[in-house]
């Protein structure tokens, strides 16, 4: 069974609740059937965010290193709980030599499989003007709808 690495404390509760979506998706009877999970809940990962909108350090340093943590501790591939990190991917992928899954992608895939034709976007403001969720769904076909800026202010307050 193959060691799942979570990059995480870039939101920690983003952090659990992936994590517990693992746990609850494992199709397990026994403790020793769950799979193998390492998580980095590094909190020292500048806000996303705040890089995108130029406002704010740059997080690639510290992911690099959460990434290469979990590498070294035996991940056999890496999954982000954080959206909006994943604007910041490419550049880790090219310095860290491990497979990522991106949730991104992943979930334009599954709206594409199950014939979504356009999807509802919530998400941060870093998110909305990356503009990293509308590419993933765009090469699929699957258009994407977003709240204006004033909505979009609320759905980040939460």
């Amino acid at each position: 069974m193959k060691t799942i690495g979570i990059m995480g404390g870039m939101g920690p509760l983003a952090t659990v609740d992936l994590f517990q979506k693992i746990i609850l998706a494992t199709k397990a009877a026994t403790d020793q059937e769950h799979i193998h999970i390492l998580i980095d809940n590094d909190t020292a990962i500048p806000d996303r965010t705040s890089a995108i909108l130029g406002l704010g350090p740059d997080p690639v340093p510290e992911m690099i290193r959460a990434a290469r943590r979990l590498k070294e501790q035996g991940a056999d591939f890496l999954i982000v709980a954080c959206n909006t990190a994943h604007f910041f991917l490419p550049e880790v992928e090219a310095q860290v030599k491990i497979p990522f899954i991106n949730m991104l992608e992943e979930t334009a895939a599954y709206c594409k499989k199950i014939k979504v034709d356009k999807a509802g976007l919530l998400a941060t403001p870093g998110i909305y003007r990356s503009g990293i969720y509308h590419r993933a769904f765009e090469k699929l076909g699957v258009g994407l709808m977003e709240p204006d800026d004033k909505q979009g202010e609320i759905v980040h307050q939460g």
